[in-house]
């Protein structure tokens, strides 16, 4: 049985050691180039949202790969994210494609994968990939950090790449502690800029734009070579908790956004406006909301957002993603952004 699933930033790490534990051998795409964006949009349907193009093209090139069984994590929901499996499984079998579409939303349902596994396999499987996501979502989170305060730019990310590969090389939950460890002490060691103080600036929005850097043409990256602070508390641990049935931290968010949203709008609209809020409470100099072209629950959590940026006085961008959207234009934008922020601070310092 070869499985795969789409990329979604580093966490093919996570899925191919959950496959593995799972007795699968897991096919991992390349990672998403133009090419996986040609041959989402070229079968896909014309405004069906990005995300949907991307994976699809990250489908097509596993199954061109050898893969037999297809992987989609979640469920249905008030978003069209519910409907990609149905959609997705025509498309691929209109062209011609043999294979086996699994979505996993349940544990019992992990059993459609490989019905030989007991659900101890399974469990000791979660556990292992679950220590894998952990850590690497810890990491990205110091790279983020580190990255605007390094005395020699781009040696945090040199030594994240260090890392994964030592990560995935990792064979049980207790080495994967030790690599973390051992990488810890390693970043404490990368020299700063004591004298910077860089802007901070909250990233929201749809998740898998949010966390798949070639589908939001990396721009945390780009923030941070213009030594800007990245914080993104979106990550796939989180999302997974807030799956729970009442999982105190989606309660907590329906709450803070209700007075400008107040009803569950789907994907994560509530989520980037309670964030948003957060992040003014917390004193950060801006914030970005991405999404794709066209996502209905983002395009409502924008409209509250306008209100929550006048009403906090935090400057919100705004970016829409699709196969068409220029690097060139996020850059210059980026950059307007940047400065506005520099001189908002500056403003506050001389009358303070």
């Amino acid at each position: 049985m070869k499985a795969t699933l789409p990329h979604m930033g580093d966490y093919y790490i996570c899925s191919k050691a959950f496959l593995e534990s799972l007795g699968c051998e897991a096919v991992i795409p390349p990672p998403i180039t133009k090419r996986t964006i040609e041959l989402g949009c070229s079968h896909s349907p014309e405004f069906i949202c990005f995300p949907f193009k991307v994976t699809l093209g990250a489908l097509i090139e596993g199954l061109e790969l050898g893969a037999d069984t297809l992987i989609q994590s979640g469920r249905e929901g008030a978003c069209r994210y519910g409907y990609y499996k149905q959609v997705q499984e025509e498309i691929l079998k209109d062209l011609g494609y043999s294979f086996r579409f699994v979505r996993i939303d349940s544990i019992g349902s992990i059993k459609l994968i490989n019905k030989n596994v007991s659900y101890l396999q399974i469990l000791k499987a979660l556990r292992f990939a679950w220590a894998k996501m952990k850590v690497i979502e810890k990491f990205e989170s110091l790279v983020r950090r580190l990255s605007a305060y390094e005395a020699n730019p781009g040696e945090s990310r040199r030594l994240y790449k260090e890392f994964l590969s030592s990560c995935d090389q990792a064979e049980s939950a207790k080495q994967v502690k030790r690599v973390g460890k051992e990488f810890l002490e390693r970043f404490k060691q990368i020299k700063k800029v004591p004298e910077l103080k860089p802007l901070k600036v909250g990233i929201i929005g749809e998740l898998y734009i949010v966390m798949e850097p070639y589908s939001n043409l990396d721009i945390e990256r780009q923030l941070n070579q213009m030594q800007v602070e990245v914080i993104r508390p979106l990550c796939l641990s989180q999302i997974l908790k807030e799956m729970l049935p009442c999982s105190p931290r989606k309660t907590t968010f329906r709450r803070i956004a209700k007075p400008y949203l107040q009803y569950e709008s789907g994907a994560h609209a509530n989520v980037s406006v309670a964030e948003t809020i957060i992040f003014a409470r917390e004193g950060l100099d801006g914030v970005i909301h991405i999404k794709p072209h066209a996502c209905m629950p983002e395009v409502t959590a924008m409209g509250a957002l306008y209100r929550v940026s006048k009403d906090y006085n935090i400057p919100v961008l705004f970016f829409s993603f699709d196969e068409h959207t220029s690097s060139v234009g996020l850059r210059t934008r980026l950059e307007a952004f940047v400065e506005l922020l520099k001189r908002r601070r500056k403003k506050r310092c001389i009358s303070v």
